[in-house]
């Protein structure tokens, strides 16, 4: 008789620009939502062991989670590969097992709770202080135009208005920085006119 034996979970770790905030791969998806999770607490997610035993590891200040990634943030001084000695075992451990990481009514909480009121604020330093000084380097610039219950809505000018590359700037760079700084928001729309656009780069 024949078995199938369960693939074994692998973690990887990945550093990130900021050294308190470190992303942890998992060879499988947690959740399949599109959408980033975050936890300030044990409190954020009521009767999952998952959560309670990642703050349960000293150090740890908040986790986020999207599909199969998890961002943690440290706000202790030790270096990340013997926190990550720490952390990698419990995440094995817990994923191991069939418990529920997050019941399907609070992940729709979640999804829908209003966002904060600091949220404008957090997106316009975000765009000036880490992602204007790398478009500057092209001539071109982003700013936050309004916000809409959930959703971004950002607009693009100087040379990334009507820049060929403007499309996977917004994707790759400024929607994810948003989304990475700001889990609650549901979709980053580019509210740009790009036919105005003069096009100074791409012809």
């Amino acid at each position: 008789m024949s078995t199938t034996q369960t693939p074994e979970l692998r973690i990887r770790g990945e550093f990130t620009p900021d050294p308190n905030i470190c992303r942890f791969i998992v060879s499988r998806s947690v959740f399949e939502d599109d959408w980033t999770f975050q936890f300030r607490s044990p409190a954020d997610a009521p009767g999952s062991p998952l959560i309670a035993a990642l703050f349960d590891v000293e150090g740890v200040s908040d986790v986020k989670i999207h599909q199969d990634t998890f961002t943690i943030t440290k706000n202790t001084p030790e270096a990340w590969p013997k926190l990550a000695g720490r952390l990698i075992p419990v995440l094995k451990s817990q994923l191991a097992t069939e418990t529920l990481i997050l019941d399907e009514s609070r992940r729709n909480e979640m999804k829908t709770a209003p966002l904060d009121a600091e949220v404008p604020d957090m997106i316009r330093k975000l765009l000036e202080e880490s992602i204007n000084p790398a478009l500057s380097s092209h001539g071109g610039w982003v700013k936050l135009r309004k916000i809409e219950g959930q959703d971004v809505y950002v607009e693009m000018g100087g040379g990334c208005q009507g820049c060929a590359s403007s499309r996977a700037t917004m994707k790759f760079g400024i929607e994810r920085a948003i989304r990475e700084a700001v889990p609650q928001v549901r979709n980053v729309y580019d509210a740009t006119d790009h036919d105005a656009g003069t096009n100074p780069y791409y012809t």
